[in-house]
């Protein structure tokens, strides 16, 4: 019998003091620059009964008069197991408001916090005024011409004033003439 409380005993202390795990997620939108400043946060947690079905928080973040959003910096905390995904709904670099929407499933709850960073809006007017020259990407050109040279071995090779059948028939003159 005194075994018998025992385990039970040790089954609910073990049940009770289970450590539940938490993942935080990081998020980061727009461009960090030098001379960014702090506009605006917010923290918050919501409980969420059902953890099957999708739960949406969305906010709004903006910028003190005067400057543009830069970048903003999103955690979120869940449970271990819980997927978290985060878009941006509205806004950019540049502009005066950010919405974004934090979208939790699996999860008995959502803990965020966000932080918005901001530039003056003459400053970011000068760093969009400068002239960058496109790189540009030949890289579809050279896949192309590779899988074309290496899908076309039965083709046989066409090279202007040379008939095939001076190929075939192992005319010399012909071969030289063209080099």
């Amino acid at each position: 019998m005194f075994r018998v409380i025992l385990l039970s005993l040790f089954l609910y202390s073990f049940g009770t003091c289970y450590p539940r795990f938490f993942e935080t997620k990081h998020f980061k939108v727009g461009i960090e620059y030098d001379r960014s400043l702090p506009m605006s946060g917010g923290s918050d947690r919501y409980r969420h009964r059902n953890n099957y079905d999708p739960f949406f928080v969305t906010v709004t973040a903006s910028a003190k008069k005067g400057y543009v959003m830069s970048y903003l910096e999103v955690s979120a905390t869940t449970d271990a197991l819980a997927e978290v995904t985060f878009e941006l709904i509205r806004g950019k670099t540049g502009s005066r408001n950010m919405v974004f929407q934090l979208v939790s499933n699996h999860s008995d709850f959502l803990a965020y916090s966000y932080m918005a960073y901001g530039i003056r809006e003459e400053e970011y007017k000068k760093v969009t005024n400068i002239v960058s020259l496109p790189i540009q990407n030949h890289s579809f050109a050279t896949s192309f011409n590779c899988y074309y040279s290496f899908d076309n071995f039965n083709v046989p090779l066409e090279i202007p004033g040379l008939s095939p059948a001076a190929l075939e028939d192992g005319n010399k003159e012909a071969l030289v003439s063209l080099k």
